[in-house]
């Protein structure tokens, strides 16, 4: 009998999250074509390619496929809990875990159309999937207390099925590659414990090269374009990780925020972090060699959480893809066109308190990781009133003072920065206490 260790579906992680308006730092806009509800209540994994974006939903037992501007091009139904996915490298076929037929759909990327199932064994349950040297490798149920990584020789007529003979992880692990390691498959242990390996697979069997058990309960990992590192998004750390590939040392931290859940690197290493964050900076993009986000982007109105796996890379960095969950219950994508300009951060100074019936002066800069290309100037509301733009200094610094009427008890000034060819728009707040 089967005891399964994690239920099936949506898993919500609510953070509490808050704005400290004292010289609270601006967000960016999304930007997107988002908003796009769409026919899934559940959702497993997120998958994009030159055309589609893909949508595996366990849930609804199918696999949601959209055209780039989220338009439902077919909804592939009838695959039994549908989690994993993992695509040929001409896009031609992709491949699909059904852990509740103990099989692997393959489908027809053209006519999205399930073309056969391979059958993975009884009670195996295959959950993530990766393309790596010239096999499909996936993560399985291999006993009652281990799971294993198995393999499926796809360029054969019948394709074989080599299960694992030696199951070392606890819960399926997640796995990843990249065609810049064309022999190294990364398997990382995704619930309730410690590891990280990476195999060769040239001769089609699992050789350890490298691991780690400095990482555990890992929800998404991808490995960069050039086959050197691996990043990890585990949702207990406040930071996604980037590890050498040949040893998993650690290289660097990105400081993304609570809880990591997703992880995307498109074809010129451009890095998407995602996290579950409550509707603030839900995504954190970073250039390659790069520590700091040059954009944040914020997705979800009110309560609707980045999904674990939820976001993807249209291949060329173009376009950035993600999927969230609102309490409505419709999985929701959201599409960001304008992924290379850089957020447009404000910080903000004033006093806490200020005598009534005299001017409150507020200072502030406007900052970015993409130079501003001259400066500009800044919008100012207090309370909702408009005030005069404030121009910004060749140094991005501003100031202005403002004299409240008196029955003010709270001078709250909102500063907007409209944004231009290279940035999004940016705000910031800051409240002062009118005192008598």
């Amino acid at each position: 009998m089967r005891i399964r260790r994690r239920a099936a579906g949506v898993a919500l992680v609510l953070a509490a999250t808050s704005l400290n308006l004292l010289g609270a730092p601006g967000t960016a806009a999304a930007q997107s074509q988002g908003g796009i509800v769409l026919p899934v209540r559940s959702h497993w994994q997120t998958l994009a390619d030159s055309s589609h974006v893909y949508v595996s939903a366990p849930g609804d037992d199918a696999v949601l496929a959209t055209d780039h501007d989220g338009q439902v091009v077919k909804k592939v139904e009838g695959l039994d809990g549908a989690r994993g996915m993992a695509e040929s490298a001409d896009e031609s076929t992709l491949y699909v875990a059904l852990p509740d037929a103990d099989a692997i759909s393959v489908i027809d990327a053209a006519t999205l159309t399930e073309t056969r199932r391979i059958p993975t064994g009884t009670d195996t349950e295959p959950e993530s999937l990766a393309l790596v040297g010239g096999r499909l490798f996936f993560g399985y149920q291999a006993t009652v207390f281990d799971s294993g990584i198995g393999s499926v020789a796809i360029a054969e007529a019948t394709p074989t099925v080599t299960l694992d003979d030696n199951p070392v992880w606890y819960g399926k692990p997640r796995l990843a590659s990249s065609p810049g390691a064309p022999d190294r498959l990364v398997a990382a242990e995704s619930q309730g414990a410690a590891g990280m390996r990476v195999y060769d697979v040239g001769s089609g069997a699992l050789e350890e090269t490298a691991y780690s058990d400095a990482v555990g309960d890992v929800e998404d990992v991808a490995v960069t374009p050039d086959g050197t590192s691996v990043i990890t998004a585990n949702g207990y750390d406040y930071y996604h990780q980037r590890w050498r590939l040949s040893d998993l040392t650690e290289e660097v931290r990105y400081d993304t925020g609570a809880y990591p859940n997703s992880v995307a690197v498109d074809s010129h290493g451009t890095v998407a972090a995602g996290i579950v964050a409550g509707g603030e900076w839900d995504v954190h993009i970073y250039r390659p060699g790069e520590t700091a986000a040059y954009r944040t982007v914020a997705l979800s109105p009110g309560y609707a959480d980045l999904l674990d796996r939820g976001v993807a890379w249209a291949p060329d960095g173009n376009r950035l893809f993600t999927t969230r969950f609102p309490y409505s219950g419709e999985v929701v994508l959201d599409i960001v066109t304008d992924v290379a300009k850089g957020s447009s951060t404000i910080t903000l100074s004033a006093p806490s308190t200020n005598p009534v019936g005299t001017p409150v002066t507020v200072t502030g800069k406007l900052t970015s990781l993409i130079p501003f290309p001259e400066p500009g100037s800044v919008t100012v509301t207090r309370n909702g009133v408009e005030l005069p733009d404030v121009k910004v200094g060749q140094d991005d610094t501003f100031s202005f003072s403002d004299t409240p009427p008196d029955w003010n008890m709270y001078g709250e000034y909102t500063v907007t920065y409209a944004g231009d060819a290279q940035h999004v728009p940016g705000k910031a707040t800051v409240t002062v206490e009118l005192v008598g």
